[in-house]
């Protein structure tokens, strides 16, 4: 169920220029870009304290992963409502993307229905950006030393949950847009989703819905810190795909040569599972899998020394880049292990295979790192943080392949340095989050041709 409203706030005309964005690296006279950065930087700064405020308030309502977060989200749609955005609510549900090639059991599971919040620019522009974050943090785990409900500030860190992921990346959004909308610039659609667990709950439904409209969202933000903690020093600008398999065999024992003893009997007469398992995880990865990372994480089979393992199961993970999908690969792989066993069978006695997926299958996306959109990013990021930053291309499931494969455009995630991901204590920056809402501005000035 999809809900558009429409503010009364007074309209106001954008222009977007029509040059080519590509043109502000290494040409723009450099005196004046650092004049537009310091700008941006100076307008981010006179919102510390209402950037402080909203992020505090966000972390004050509950939003973990797997609800609704329909109250966060009205503080969301109310931020926006008083800017010049169309609101778009919707009501979205996992499973009716089950039969999407794009789509992930979201872990932990649940149908919903999932509120998601996307805020369209009433101008009707011919080109635009976007940006988007999610809504919904992590569980609430043991340890924390703090109310992970009541924000606190220490040496200029803000502990919470959601504080760094990713409620941090939603008010940092938010902020960005109103000073883009002070200013008279074009405003980027800014989108509240759910993330975790995959972005079935969000990322996925909300992207799939804007690839059948003519929306004219031309690159993207994921305002997120890659995980690895170190902020704005790392661009993600590619995930990786990643494919959990189980692999069962089952075999046979041979005949007991003595009453009531199953170590009777001949292990030649019996159909080792394990062995032959194995065998055909040594073939898929030297015959099959070639680019392609492979890791057996688990393995469990037989039940006692002395005997034929008459079973065996194996849990394995691929890592793979953008000349595959999962849902080709788990094919290819279940073809190759019924050829593999039928070879084996042996008189009446064969082995059984089954393969199939369990866990993570996602994926890949990439977007280019000397691309133009790229390009603009790092400066800005290079002239508001002093430093030039890396493209972080190690992550996995990451929620910037929906843009990219689903709208063909560029995408790549920011975010604020913090710390404590995925557990008790988790906090941010506020430094660097001011920063980051610079960057969001002069990042989205730059790609719509003006500056701030």
């Amino acid at each position: 169920m999809i809900i558009k409203t429409k503010n009364t706030s007074t309209r106001r005309e954008f222009v977007l220029g029509s040059g080519s964005a590509a043109i502000g690296l290494g040409i723009l006279n450099q005196a004046k870009s650092m004049t537009n950065s310091s700008n941006s930087l100076a307008l981010a700064e006179d919102k510390r304290s209402e950037l402080v405020n909203l992020l505090s308030s966000l972390i004050e309502i509950r939003s973990q992963t797997g609800e609704s977060a329909d109250k966060a989200q009205l503080l969301v749609n109310n931020y926006l409502s008083d800017l010049p955005y169309r609101i778009e609510k919707s009501m979205d549900r996992p499973s009716l993307y089950r039969n999407h090639p794009e789509f992930m059991p979201p872990n932990p599971s649940g149908d919903g229905p999932f509120v998601n919040i996307v805020g369209w620019p009433e101008n009707n522009i011919n080109k635009t950006s976007a940006i988007f974050s999610h809504i919904d943090t992590h569980t609430e785990d043991s340890g924390w030393e703090t109310d992970p409900y009541k924000p606190i500030i220490k040496n200029n860190r803000m502990y919470g949950l959601g504080t760094s992921d990713d409620k941090g990346g939603v008010a940092a959004m938010l902020i960005a847009a109103k000073i883009l909308s002070e200013n008279d610039k074009p405003l980027p659609v800014v989108m509240s989703l759910h993330g975790k667990g995959g972005g079935s709950r969000g990322s996925l439904p909300v992207f799939e819905r804007i690839r059948k409209q003519n929306n004219n969202i031309q690159s993207v933000l994921y305002a997120h810190p890659a995980e690895t903690g170190r902020g704005l020093e790392d661009i993600k600008n590619a995930v990786l795909g990643v494919l959990d398999l189980e692999l069962r065999v089952r075999g046979w024992r041979g005949p007991q040569m003595e009453i009531g003893s199953i170590d009777s009997s001949d292990w030649k007469a019996g159909g080792d599972a394990i062995e032959t398992a194995m065998q055909f995880m040594d073939y898929l990865e030297k015959n099959i899998l070639q680019g392609i990372e492979l890791n057996i994480g688990k393995i469990v089979g037989g039940d006692r020394i002395g005997s034929v393992p008459d079973k065996v199961t194996i849990n394995f993970r691929l890592k793979f880049k953008s000349e595959h999908n999962w849902m080709d690969l788990l094919k290819k792989i279940q073809n190759e292990g019924q050829l593999f066993i039928d070879k084996l069978s042996q008189l009446k006695n064969e082995f059984k295979i089954n393969i199939h997926a369990k866990g993570y299958r996602t994926n890949p996306g990439e977007a280019k790192w000397n691309g133009s959109e790229s390009l603009i990013l790092r400066d800005s990021i290079t002239e508001i943080t002093g430093s030039a930053p890396k493209s972080y291309p190690n992550h996995y499931a990451g929620d910037i392949r929906y843009p990219i494969r689903l709208l063909g455009v560029p995408a790549y995630g920011i975010g604020s340095l913090g710390g404590n991901f995925y557990g008790p204590n988790e906090w941010v920056d506020i430094d660097d989050l001011v920063k980051l809402t610079a960057v969001l501005v002069e990042t989205v000035n730059g790609w719509s041709g003006k500056s701030i």
